[in-house]
């Protein structure tokens, strides 16, 4: 869930119909594009023995908003 403009929650999964309920296009969109945001700021103070570990973070959550993204219907 997000409550505009832009405190998030921690994520609830549910189905519906036996389908998971997919957030908005641009919902996904958004998120993938603060994670981006978040990582530009965050990546240079990152200490260089920890970089590895935190860039694979990010980049499983691109993954996430990216499958989301294609699994979004608008």
């Amino acid at each position: 869930m997000r409550r505009r403009p832009a405190a998030h929650t921690n994520p609830v999964f549910v189905l519906v119909g036996g389908k998971p309920v997919r957030a908005s296009r641009a919902s996904a969109e958004w998120c993938l594009n603060a994670v981006n945001q978040c990582w530009t700021q965050k990546a240079p103070r990152i200490a260089p023995s920890e970089l590895a570990e935190a860039r694979k973070a990010y980049d499983h959550a691109r993954d996430i908003y990216r499958q989301l993204i294609r699994e979004s219907e608008r």
